[in-house]
């Protein structure tokens, strides 16, 4: 039977495309707020903040407090089903161990300070480790958990010295054929790609302390492998899209040793300090670029704890905030942003700027949610909880109830109403391994005051009949053209006796 849903919409992974409505761009910020000691500051309001884009001030028109809590999921009902009911995982900091773009020299010596910061820390909450292997790989040495993990999950920094030489042996065993830069860079891209997308199963604010010595944004002729010029600016566009989308931000240490043959990423041309081609930055522009567009803090000194620190810091308490940009905005070009605050002595940690794609329609809500589809969990950005049942009037069709978290959805304000844009799709899990999904669908919100206090309080329904001959799992997929934001709900297929 051919996949379809009862509104008449053909489902095929293939044809999945976003709609053709059109969207109003409420471009989303999340934004750390420092006193003169590098202490968050916990109690600013919308008033607080200023926002300049290209110089212009806008109205701030969403704001959102984010602290270290979850909202507790209310208690499942029988055949109920939470995308938040697993281990509750607030925030993330995660130390990004790059063996692939380390040079011998510093590989080591990064090595030991993980272990020296990582065994002085009180406690590691919410702190994981991964490695970006030789072959570009994602290595797990404490990686987000699929289950429940017990009391003792916090203290595994207590065991990281064997833990690291366990890990060391496992991904050195051998060393495979030195890599061209160029697809070096593009695996490494892909990598970080991949995290960010293993993360958006946290909901709150992720910060990456990237330990490495940094790829370049640009290649020479003397140095690419075609002999040609090579400018990875589009895949850096694209890839900090997709970690904002995850929200994801970038704290670089780079430990090369300046001058050094191990700084296999200190150049982006040729030969010399600017690569002799007069193409592209240095590596170290292009981390402190990665830092600056998806609002995490350039260091490019050789202190990985200091860099921890930090990030363990500012991902406690942060604030989310959006403006409305103008039609004219779409430019195709890189437009400056800058947040600032009221009160003396604050200072704000945020994104620099964004590149204003110039997108089809729909294009971008495709993109998110193509991204969530092939994955083996389920986003969380997004808060679902729902049932799926057999629908007792028609053996092939299911009913799809949900409740989505109307505090995780960003709420734009036009005069005394409250505006949001989600985006569904919804996908089926076929017993032979086929996946087939549904053109995205829009689900725009339009909301009163009082409308949106009981959304609030009680959720947003959504209720839609889904077939579910020869599917063994169903997945709600919810994208917020606001915020960025995504959550999934994936929930099994009970298939009734004959």
């Amino acid at each position: 039977m051919r996949f379809r849903i009862a509104l008449g919409l053909t489902f095929a992974l293939a044809a999945l495309r976003g709609d053709d409505s059109p969207e109003l761009r409420l471009l989303d910020m999340n934004v750390v707020a420092l006193d003169s000691h590098e202490q968050p500051v916990n109690d600013l309001t919308v008033d607080d903040f200023q926002v300049t884009d290209a110089g212009k001030p806008h109205k701030i028109v969403f704001f959102r407090h984010k602290d270290a809590t979850l909202r507790p999921t209310p208690k499942l009902a029988p055949n109920e089903f939470s995308n938040r009911a697993g281990a509750a995982i607030p925030y993330a900091t995660v130390i990004l161990f790059d063996l692939m773009n380390e040079g011998f020299g510093s590989r080591g010596y990064a090595a030991n300070q993980i272990i020296h910061c990582l065994e002085g820390l009180e406690t590691a909450d919410n702190l994981f480790l991964y490695m970006l292997t030789i072959e570009g790989r994602l290595f797990a040495v404490h990686g987000l958990p699929n289950v429940e993990e017990g009391p003792d999950a916090a203290r595994w920094t207590k065991q990281i010295k064997q833990r690291m030489d366990t890990a060391m042996r496992a991904v050195l065993h051998t060393r495979p054929p030195e890599v061209d830069v160029a697809i070096r860079t593009q695996l490494t891209f892909a990598a970080l790609d991949a995290l960010g997308l293993e993360l958006s199963r946290v909901p709150g604010r992720k910060n990456v302390v990237w330990v490495t010595d940094g790829v370049p944004i640009g290649l020479g002729p003397v140095r690419s492998d075609t002999g040609e010029f090579v400018d990875f600016t589009p895949q850096l566009r694209q890839l900090s899209q997709a970690l904002e989308r995850s929200g994801v931000a970038i704290y670089p240490v780079r430990q090369v040793m300046l001058g050094s043959p191990d700084s296999i990423g200190a150049t982006s041309g040729g030969s010399g300090a600017t690569g002799g081609s007069g193409m592209g930055m240095q590596s170290m522009s292009t981390l402190t670029e990665f830092a600056n567009v998806t609002g995490g803090r350039p260091n490019l000194g050789k202190d990985i704890g200091a860099a921890l620190k930090q990030a363990m810091n500012d991902v406690r308490v942060s604030y989310q905030l959006g403006y409305y940009a103008p039609e004219n905005n779409w430019d195709g070009k890189f437009h400056k942003v800058r947040v600032t605050c009221k009160r003396k002595g604050v200072h704000i940690q945020a994104k620099t700027g964004y590149y204003a794609w110039a997108l089809p329609p729909g294009q971008r809500s495709e993109q998110a949610i193509r991204s969530v589809v092939s994955t083996e969990f389920d986003a969380a950005e997004i808060g679902l909880r729902g049932t799926l049942s057999i629908d007792p009037k028609d053996q092939y069709s299911a009913l799809l109830n949900v409740r989505i978290e109307a505090g995780d959805v960003a709420f734009g304000q036009v005069d005394d109403r409250s505006d949001a844009q989600l985006r569904l799709a919804v996908v089926g899990y076929f017993s032979d391994g086929r996946i087939e999904g549904s053109q995205v669908l829009p689900f725009d919100l339009h909301y009163s005051a009082a409308e949106r206090e009981k959304a609030r309080n009680e959720g947003i329904a959504l209720s839609k009949s889904v077939p579910s001959d020869q599917i063994v799992k169903v997945r709600l997929i919810v994208f917020d053209r606001g915020s960025n934001a995504i959550g999934s709900l994936t929930m099994p297929v009970n298939t009734p006796a004959p």
